[in-house]
């Protein structure tokens, strides 16, 4: 189905077009029919580059031409070519187009397929195992070259090795350790960048056993410092009174206080009382002359026992 192709093209290259590159699908098998489209568009005034000459070339896995072609766009701009290579190998096929007008090459544009095997392989995954904590993903039927996604549930995982990369084969291998220690069964998905995709169900065991005996109590540890003291409590009710202590001794007196006012006189006594007065003043004189005769009759009879005993004679 190669085709030798040959343009006259310039090495000038204006930046005023677009030229666009699409295969009707990202993959094929090998003996599919393959469909290129696109656009040719004056970018500088917004029309579309009818009547030019478009010329494609596809190189396949090994970097091989497996295709060429020159091809005329259409009063829209559009062109559209197609073939099929069932000899080819499996891979990813890149496509060249170059747009050209009065032999001078004005756009370019690429686009790349993946070609499998003419026997389709649904993809699918396998763990290994599918308890536990860690597991093996063996994955087939996935395109060529692609990276993998894994992912648990909707988290995606971490894998050895890093990235995950499709062989020519389909397959691919990679490690990944559960998300969680949380028994139960979990879903996980590889999925490749071209949308293929293949889950399986990994479960995560119950790793606690029952809980063993009660162990021997343990020794007394020291005893800790004293807390913080506490505030005071509230002030509790006035208990019962006590009995009566004994007396105390009897103070000092204390000091003389300050005279007192002189009362009011007294009412003048009556003539009875004047009486008693004289006879009371009667009564003392006769007193004081009692005494007096007495003590001079002892002063002579001292003095006459003295003259007659001779005493205190010179």
């Amino acid at each position: 189905m190669a085709m030798a192709m040959m343009l006259c093209i310039a090495p000038a290259f204006a930046d005023t077009w677009t030229l666009t590159v699409n295969p009707s699908s990202t993959t094929y098998v090998g003996t599919a029919v393959v469909t290129i489209t696109g656009t040719l568009t004056d970018t500088t005034t917004g029309t579309a580059g009818a009547n030019l000459l478009v010329g494609i070339q596809v190189h396949d896995s090994t970097g091989n031409l497996a295709y060429s072609t020159i091809v005329t766009t259409g009063t829209a701009g559009t062109y559209s070519t197609n073939f099929s290579d069932p000899t080819g190998p499996t891979g990813t096929y890149t496509i060249s187009a170059t747009a050209s007008s009065n032999s001078q090459q004005i756009a370019a544009g690429s686009g790349s397929y993946i070609v499998t095997s003419s026997v389709t392989v649904a993809p699918s995954i396998t763990l290994t195992p599918t308890t536990g904590l860690l597991t093996t993903i063996s994955g087939s039927g996935f395109t060529a070259s692609d990276t993998m996604n894994i992912t648990w549930a909707t988290t995606t995982m971490v894998t050895i090795p890093t990235p995950v990369t499709v062989t020519s084969g389909g397959t691919f291998v990679a490690i990944v350790t559960a998300l969680t220690n949380t028994a139960g069964t979990y879903t996980i998905t590889a999925k490749d960048q071209h949308g293929l995709t293949a889950s399986a169900n990994f479960t995560v065991p119950v790793t606690t056993g029952a809980a063993g005996p009660a162990g021997a109590t343990g020794a007394t540890g020291a005893t800790g410092s004293a807390g913080a003291t506490g505030s005071a409590g509230a002030t509790g009710a006035t208990g019962p009174a006590g009995p009566a202590g004994p007396t105390g001794a009897t103070g000092a007196t204390g000091a003389t206080g300050a005279t007192g006012p002189a009362g009011p006189t007294g009412a003048t006594g009556g003539t009875a009382l004047a009486w008693v007065a004289v006879v009371i003043a009667i009564i003392a004189a006769i007193i004081a002359i009692y005494a007096v005769v007495t003590i001079r009759q002892k002063i002579a009879g001292w003095t006459s026992f003295r003259d007659h005993a001779g005493l205190f004679a010179p």
